[in-house]
């Protein structure tokens, strides 16, 4: 049996599963030692838990962890099952076999009474009527917790919303951020005193690699050409999920659509002009085939939109969006025009970060721009602007951007995020606080 791409043996068919053996086995696994990665999942909710993100950002091994901290809180690993249905012994399995998985289990297992059971099920969406049995199980035994994976191939977050009818918080997993690096590495700091500190010489050496190579942990940690991984990660994302999943005859409209979102990303983008390009080169591709296939490319964490901030939910979705794409590191790989733009590689990283944190992002566009507006609620709370550095040049653009959003949402204070600079910058009774982007990416 395979626990991510690790391989227990197992003696079963897809005719006859030998659903007692898949669940001993568990018993004789030693979980495999990785980094801890930040998560704010809550075991301890009511609701039934779920994973999404892009392939191969660590949902398997976020499992590992939370199987790891359960213990250290004390709960008995007889009270705790993990199953990855990817393995090849389990395809076929339905309902009728979560069953019977369940029932073996519980013969097997000397469970402790007093504690919750905590059953992980891995790429959940190849078992035959997963949903239903996840619904009846949730709703008649208050006592089993149930976490779920699910591939972005073949289950998205949203359908795992609808399919589980208001029973389930998802989290989303992205690559590794910034702070986790750090953290992985080793590396000791004091925030409040890092700007001058020696500290600051190898934080920023790590952001310099980091801000190129991305945080996808295979990159990061494991032996191996970062292009050809993760032109690999990509090429996977196009056919596997999305132009096998929807069923997409022409992929070279696929590609050339996304090549065009490659080139565009930190920019706005217009349904209509992206028409326009493709027809010029000679594919025909209507407005509503382009909304169509963006919003399969959102659904598989290759690309997503920004909208601009209106009042009116109407305004918002008609308006230019700005476009963002998952990793730094694949973008260079697959797009090397933005190996040396550190710019757009820098606001692309802020627009990752500030996902990861969970926030509600908009931009705003008035006589200037203002890059990130954050919305908590009914409310804005915080403008960020982002440039590479402030200039003579670009000085009374970019703080009169950050200026005209704190005014407009009634802010005494935003941001405006560079490579290297600090400093405060007192205006019109407000203030602008200047900070460096490694800085503001070890924040809490």
């Amino acid at each position: 049996m395979y626990y991510g791409k690790y391989k227990i043996s197992l003696i079963c068919s897809t005719q006859n599963m030998n659903h007692k053996e898949i669940v001993t086995n568990w018993k004789e696994f030693k979980i495999p030692t990785s980094f801890s990665r930040y998560h704010d999942i809550d075991l301890k909710t009511e609701f039934i838990i779920t994973i999404s993100g892009p392939r191969r950002a660590g949902k398997t091994f976020i499992c590992f962890q939370m199987i790891e901290e359960l213990m250290k809180r004390g709960i008995s690993k007889e009270n705790i099952l993990y199953i990855n249905f990817e393995d090849n012994k389990l395809i076929g399995a339905d309902s009728s076999d979560l069953d019977k998985l369940l029932e073996a289990y519980k013969e097997f297992y000397t469970l402790n009474k007093n504690q919750h059971v905590y059953l992980f099920l891995d790429e959940i969406q190849t078992v035959k009527n997963w949903d239903a049995w996840v619904r009846k199980i949730h709703d008649i035994d208050k006592n089993i917790k149930l976490i779920l994976t699910g591939s972005s191939s073949k289950l998205l977050s949203k359908e795992i919303s609808t399919a589980l009818r208001g029973r389930a918080l998802n989290r989303e997993i992205f690559p590794l951020s910034f702070k986790e690096i750090v953290f992985w590495k080793g590396l000791n700091y004091d925030l409040k005193t890092l700007s001058y500190s020696d500290d600051r010489i190898e934080i920023k050496k790590l952001f310099n690699k980091f801000i190129e190579d991305g945080g996808y942990p295979a990159v990061t940690y494991q032996k191996g050409n970062r292009d050809e991984i993760l032109q690999g990660y990509y090429g996977s994302m196009i056919f596997k999920d999305i132009a096998e999943r929807y069923k997409i005859e022409d992929i070279n409209k696929l590609k050339m659509l996304a090549n065009l979102l490659l080139e565009s990303t930190s920019k706005d983008i217009s349904y209509n002009k992206l028409a326009n390009k493709l027809k010029s080169i000679g594919m025909n591709m209507s407005k509503n085939t382009i909304i169509e296939y963006i919003s399969y490319f959102e659904d598989a964490y290759v690309f997503f939109q920004n909208i601009k901030y209106e009042y009116s939910q109407g305004k918002q979705l008609g308006s230019i969006k700005k476009i963002y794409f998952i990793d730094n590191g694949m973008l260079n790989t697959v797009s090397f025009k933005f190996s040396k733009d550190s710019g757009k590689l820098l606001e692309n990283l802020i627009f990752l970060e500030l996902r990861r944190r969970n926030k509600k992002i908009f931009y705003n566009k008035d006589i200037y721009e203002c890059d990130f507006i954050i919305q908590e609620k009914d409310r804005v709370t915080q403008v960020i602007q982002v440039t590479e550095s402030l200039s003579s040049e670009n000085e009374e653009r970019e703080v009169g951007g950050v200026l005209e959003a704190m005014n407009k949402f009634k802010l005494k204070e935003g941001f405006i995020i560079t490579l290297d600079e600090e400093r405060v910058i007192e205006i019109e009774g407000k203030k602008i606080l200047v900070i460096p982007v490694w800085k503001w990416l070890l924040e809490k």
